[in-house]
């Protein structure tokens, strides 16, 4: 984007909690890192040893104690890392999206594309998929029937939404596929990473909340349903007709199994599986899941035990020659 005051940026930010510190006229293009910031740039700060590496003509976004004792130019807020985002979007590139459908973009004549989405070249938009304003579909993601994305989300590259659920029957003949006839309903303000995979229900829809964010290599099996504002990371996974309720967080390779339900607000540590429902508020690890406390003390003690082999065996030896005297 052109430069900007810091007046106008204030101004634009529409936070009355928002005070511009110093020459309000003061010009910025960029937001930067502390190492590399000049007198063009904006550094959001909300470590102040990240002052020793700043240049003192740069304008910087932070705390107002931060402030007291310098005299940079800037705006005084009150959580600097809420406001990076906000500052993200204005100074992005990506502020004046793209809207229409690329020439080199597949679209089924059944499927419903707002004028205001983007779908990008090489991608697929297949049977009586819906996709509504401000949304963007990446070069070479994939929807492939009875998908419905709601408003301003971004689905990545090499997604693949509304595939088959994996379901099969065991039989006398042999594994019997089942037929998947429900869709996909992705809510708005989702963000859905590259090569992730969410399949379609069976007979109902699988659904994804509005807010959601979902990080690359995820995978979402049939039927579920995953709340609003739920943060699902790298290579983490949920089996079919698993219930999700709002604002829960899988961390990285994180698993959960089939027809299980999980409480809001729950938080599910890194590589950990969950093989049972879960309340509201829960905060587990391990394998299987327990109470997060619970399971590093169990890990602790897993370390120990080596040692405690030996204590046994050498007690085990005593008691034995005790016997026998």
């Amino acid at each position: 984007m052109s430069e900007i005051t810091l007046a106008e940026l204030a101004e634009r930010l529409k936070d009355k909690s928002i005070i511009v510190s110093g020459d309000s006229n003061h010009k910025v293009k960029r937001i930067a890192p502390p190492e590399s910031a000049d007198y063009e740039s904006l550094c959001v700060i909300w470590d102040k040893k990240a002052l020793e590496h700043l240049n003192s003509e740069t304008a910087i976004a932070a705390p107002k104690e931060f402030f007291e004792s310098t005299k940079y130019d800037g705006i005084i807020c009150v959580n600097p890392r809420a406001l990076l985002p906000k500052l993200t979007e204005i100074f992005s590139s990506h502020q004046s999206k793209l809207k229409g459908i690329n020439p080199k973009a597949e679209v089924s004549p059944t499927a419903s594309i707002s004028p205001d989405a983007y779908v990008s070249a090489f991608a697929y938009v297949g049977d009586n998929c819906t996709v509504e304003e401000g949304t963007i579909i990446e070069p070479h993601a994939v929807l492939i029937q009875n998908v419905k994305v709601g408003k301003n989300c971004i689905i990545h590259s090499g997604a693949v939404i509304g595939c088959d659920g994996f379901g099969f029957e065991r039989t006398a003949e042999g594994l019997v596929k089942i037929p998947q006839m429900g869709g996909v309903v992705i809510g708005d303000d989702v963000e859905i990473g590259a090569c992730t995979a969410i399949d379609r229900g069976t007979l109902r829809d699988t659904v994804i909340g509005s807010g959601t964010k979902i990080d690359n290599h995820v995978q979402i099996g049939h039927n579920v349903i995953v709340g609003k504002n739920c943060i699902l990371c790298s290579m983490s996974g949920i089996g079919g007709s698993t219930v999700l309720e709002d604002n829960v967080t899988m961390s990285i390779q994180a698993g959960i199994t089939d027809h299980v339900h999980i409480g809001a607000n729950t938080i599910i540590a890194g590589r950990c599986g969950v093989t049972n429902d879960l309340p509201a508020n829960s905060v587990v690890a391990g394998f299987p899941a327990r109470p997060h406390n619970e399971a590093k003390r169990a890990l602790i003690l897993a370390a120990d035990l080596p040692s405690l082999y030996k204590r046994i065996r050498i007690l085990e030896k005593k008691v034995e020659a005790m016997q026998k005297s």
